[in-house]
């Protein structure tokens, strides 16, 4: 042996007493073939009303690695859950963003969410925002395959403002004038199931009950989405209710509406439960006790929510 080579000091891989510090490396499995990288994919557009941009976010199983290095990805089809997020149809800045990390939850139970933006009031009165609506689901059922969507299964959900249209979209199939003139006409705007947390669902109602607002005011959220006050709008504020479009062969139809809610009364819910019921429609209400006007993120109340799409959109459609 040389003197280089002996003078080379050889690797040590022992310590004291002879244990290699490698026997103390811990390992995991990776479990082959399985999705578990849910991806925000924001600001896709769907509609271009008169050069506005409606955008949508979406949250699906999707590794964003696929793409940079040409791997063909995920296949899998999931059903698809709509979220409109409550804005007083405009009286506040609606935000798409900010039930995202609640509806990442649904996203990891194999669905693919997608939270939809609608024109406020100010810029478009009714029936624009339902219109809105009906063309987003539209766009995502014509580009199912681009978004892992099975079409098949869709669900809506809302709250407040977003819940009144999720009511509409789910109750009010086959309105010629919600449907509007609009993308993707060759697509139906369908739903197989509708979750409505605390929505209006009679406008011309709303102020007999205790309210922070004044409903019948000119200026009242209500009033402004019919372009006018509701009782000088009767029949404009009918159109709006999803109260009127009532019917047993609706699609299911979950409601959640907090006890102490005094911006939209409790008793709105309460109107279309019996009206659903006395249609002959198997609706179920909830009344979550001591709670007011603010969306159910509680672990115990979205359980509900999961239960109820799980069983009306996981199993096999019709």
């Amino acid at each position: 042996m040389n003197k280089h080579a002996q003078n080379c000091k050889q690797p040590n891989h022992y310590i004291q007493g002879g244990v290699s510090p490698m026997s103390e490396i811990k390992e995991l499995q990776w479990e082959q073939n399985v999705n578990s990288y849910v991806q925000l994919i924001p600001n896709i557009e769907f509609s271009n009303v008169e050069g506005r941009s409606l955008t949508l976010n979406l949250l699906v199983y999707r590794d964003p690695m696929d793409a940079l290095f040409h791997r063909e990805g995920n296949q899998e089809t999931y059903p698809l859950i709509i979220y409109l997020q409550g804005c007083g149809w405009g009286w506040s800045e609606q935000d798409t963003f900010a039930f995202v990390p609640q509806l990442a939850e649904f996203a990891k139970q194999g669905y693919v969410v997608a939270s939809v933006q609608y024109r406020g009031s100010g810029e478009a009165v009714f029936p624009a925002q339902i219109q809105d609506v009906k063309t987003a689901v539209r766009f995502l059922k014509a580009n199912a395959s681009q978004y892992n969507i099975d079409p098949r299964r869709v669900g809506v959900w809302g709250d407040s403002s977003g819940a009144h249209l999720a009511l509409l979209l789910g109750l009010a199939e086959g309105v010629e004038e919600f449907e509007g003139d609009r993308e993707y006409p060759r697509e139906s705007s369908s739903v197989q199931a509708v979750v409505d947390w605390f929505g209006p669902t009679n406008l011309l109602s709303m102020s007999r009950y205790p309210s922070v607002f004044d409903h019948d005011s000119p200026h009242s959220p209500e009033s402004k989405l019919v372009g006018g006050a509701i009782q000088e709008n009767k029949e404009k504020s009918r159109k709006a209710s999803p109260i009127e479009y009532v019917r047993a062969d609706a699609p299911p139809i979950l409601i959640m509406h907090g006890d102490q809610d005094d911006v939209v009364p409790y008793e709105q819910s309460v109107e279309l439960f019996q009206a659903l019921k006395q249609a002959g429609h198997g609706t179920t209400l909830y009344k979550v006790k001591g709670v007011g006007h603010i969306a159910f993120t509680q672990p115990h109340t979205l359980d509900v929510v999961k239960s109820f799409f799980h069983t009306h959109l996981k199993t096999d459609p019709v």
